[in-house]
């Protein structure tokens, strides 16, 4: 199945928002399965809108639109459709009433201009709003020999993301044969997307299931896709696949789909019963923040000691290593901790503001026991801070993915 987006408001186009809608739908359907072909921005403008919608169904199985579905004049995307279809849009009594008893709940009258969310036209099938108030319309147009499917949804992304997954996408799945899709995103760290993509590359060129990489700011995702005619199939052909993937990258591999990498590290401490001392020089508290960032009362936090120290330029790479390595060594002593992290960035900056050096990072874990490791930098200071703390958490990981495994 081929889709296009489409996705409508003058808002858009002027650069006041972001369009995070297509990012979700560009996501949503390459975990489906459906083959995104193309997403365009359109302004409040009926005949543009038309126009748009007209090619998009001549390449496209489906078309996806987002926004445009207020109840305001410049709210266009019904009227659009309707024009397509030849058709006219008329008031739903029901549909109505749903409109008038979301603001009596509220205690609120409902302005007239509202009753425009209530229009449909014969050949419409309304989506329900569940959080808000304008219905979306999945609609089954012809345009010469093609005939296609529109889906119109509010630009609102709380209420989209829900139309799309509870019924936009089952109407879809539906429609293309009943096909069961099964999707895992598995995370990885310490790798560049290139040389992920080298390690899976026979992966990624068979058609079942679908594997491909993104890179992330928290790493490189590889996303597995599998498509088969019964949920159980499906389930199979995932398994395997991620069993593939995970054959390949091993170790770099840290988690998978809603994990984070703060909470993996976090539960990662917890389940050893080990505690944490941090000290940074240079990284600007990122590893330490990274750290703090999770939420929950429930967790024993393992951080027991963090310092965040300025940028010395004065260091050069060997002093780094062995700056790094005294600092991780004395602040796990000072702390009584089971592990003590130091990162030292080292370097100097050109006339663009770049860092060219390195972050250093020490992880000491007593018993004269201390690794020490380098990444190259060649970035801005918040980008440093940024893969200098990504790097420490690559380390701290590994060593806590090591002392998990069965003695």
């Amino acid at each position: 199945m081929r889709a296009w987006a489409v996705s409508i408001g003058s808002e858009l186009l002027s650069g006041q928002i972001t369009d995070t809608n297509a990012t979700f739908l560009a996501q949503e359907c390459a975990a489906a399965g459906i083959d995104l072909i193309r997403v365009t921005q359109v302004g409040d403008d009926q005949e543009a809108l038309v126009s748009t919608i007209k090619l998009a169904l001549l390449e496209a199985d489906v078309v996806i639109c987002t926004g445009g579905v207020g109840p305001t004049d410049d709210d266009v995307t019904r009227e659009a459709i309707a024009e397509i279809a030849g058709e006219t849009p008329e008031l739903d009594s029901d549909l109505l009433r749903e409109l008038e008893s979301f603001f009596a709940n509220r205690g609120q009258d409902m302005p007239a201009r509202n009753a425009k969310q209530a229009w449909v036209i014969p050949s419409s099938e309304t989506l329900a709003n569940p959080v808000g108030t304008a219905p979306g319309w999945i609609v089954r147009l012809t345009i010469g020999e093609h005939r296609g499917t529109v889906i119109a949804m509010p630009g609102v992304p709380r209420e989209m993301y829900r139309m799309w997954r509870e019924q936009a996408l089952p109407a879809l799945q539906e429609q293309a044969g009943g096909h069961a899709i099964r999707s895992v995103t598995l995370k990885s760290l310490g790798i560049g997307e290139s040389a992920a993509e080298d390690l899976i590359h026979d992966l990624i060129l068979r058609p079942h299931p679908i594997t491909a990489t993104y890179a992330k700011d928290d790493g490189v995702h590889i996303r597995v896709t599998a498509m088969s005619d019964s949920a159980a199939a499906a389930d199979r052909m995932l398994a395997a696949g991620i069993s593939d993937v995970e054959d390949q990258l091993g170790a770099y591999i840290w988690g998978r789909d809603a994990d984070t990498l703060p909470l993996v590290l976090i539960r990662g401490l917890e389940h050893t019963a080990s505690t944490l001392a941090v000290v940074e020089l240079g990284s600007g508290g990122a590893f330490v923040g990274m750290l703090t960032s999770v939420p929950g009362d429930d967790l024993t936090h393992p951080l027991l000691y963090g310092r965040i120290l300025p940028l010395d330029l004065s260091l050069d790479h060997e002093e780094a290593q062995e700056r790094a390595t005294a600092l991780a060594k004395r602040t796990r002593e000072e702390a009584a901790a089971t592990f003590g992290v130091a990162i030292v960035v080292s370097g100097g900056f050109d006339e663009r503001n770049v860092l060219h050096g390195h972050a250093t990072v020490a992880l000491d874990s007593g018993n004269g026991a201390c690794d020490v490791t380098q990444t190259g930098l060649r970035a801005s200071i918040d980008d440093v801070h940024r893969r200098s703390a990504l790097h420490a958490a690559d380390r701290l990981r590994r060593l806590l993915a090591q002392q998990l495994l069965p003695q």
